[in-house]
C-alpha cells in the first residue's frame, strides 16, 4: 500500500477526523475527475494541488478544483518572478506522489512551505486525493485546518482575488 496514503490515514485517526473514503477511475485533470465523481460529492470542494518551483525551494498550494492559481501573484511570498510548475521527475522523489495524485497534507519533507486557499474552508466539505490516483478522501472543511494545525510544514492562508493576493495568517 502507498505510504503516503498510510500517513494520511494515520493522521486522521490520530486527529479523531472522521472521513468517507470513494474509489474511482484514475484521473490526470480536475476536469476530467469531475466526470465520474459520484452525485452525492459533487456539490463539495475538491481539491487542487499545485507545486511550484522557485529558487531552488517547492512549494505546494492547496486550493479548489476550479480556481485558477496565478503563479505572479506568489512572487513576493517566493522572493523571485522566476515560479515555476514543478515537474514530475521533480514531485515524485520530493512528495513520492504524481502530479495528478499530489496529497493536500502529509509529506517525509517538512521544509516544504504550504499555501492554503482561505476560500476551502467557505465549504461543509473538503474532497482530496490521498497520493492514490484512483482513491478520494471526504472530511469537513474545518477538520483541514486542525491537520495544518498540526503540520511541520509551515502553513499559511491566502485570499486571491482578480487584481491580487494577500496573506492572512500562519
Amino acid at each position: 500500500m502507498n505510504q503516503n496514503y498510510q500517513n494520511i490515514i494515520k493522521i486522521l485517526k490520530d486527529l479523531s477526523i472522521k472521513f468517507d473514503e470513494i474509489e474511482h477511475e484514475m484521473s490526470k485533470s480536475c476536469d476530467d475527475s469531475k466526470r465520474f465523481r459520484d452525485d452525492k460529492w459533487l456539490i463539495w470542494l475538491w481539491s487542487k494541488n499545485i507545486v511550484f518551483h522557485c529558487k531552488w525551494n517547492f512549494y505546494l498550494v492547496v486550493t479548489h478544483w476550479d480556481k485558477q492559481i496565478k503563479a505572479r501573484n506568489f512572487k513576493k511570498e517566493f522572493w523571485s518572478k522566476d515560479i515555476r510548475f514543478a515537474s514530475q521527475d521533480e514531485i515524485t522523489p520530493l512528495l513520492g506522489a504524481t502530479i495528478w495524485s499530489i496529497p493536500s497534507f502529509w509529506f517525509e519533507n517538512s521544509t516544504i512551505k504550504i499555501f492554503v486557499d482561505n476560500e476551502i474552508f467557505e465549504s461543509k466539505y473538503f474532497i482530496f486525493n490521498p497520493s492514490i490516483p484512483t482513491k478520494s478522501i471526504r472530511i469537513k472543511s474545518d477538520d483541514l485546518r486542525k491537520i495544518y494545525d498540526n503540520l511541520e510544514n509551515e502553513v499559511k492562508y491566502f485570499i486571491q482575488e482578480e487584481d491580487g493576493f494577500e496573506i492572512i495568517g500562519n
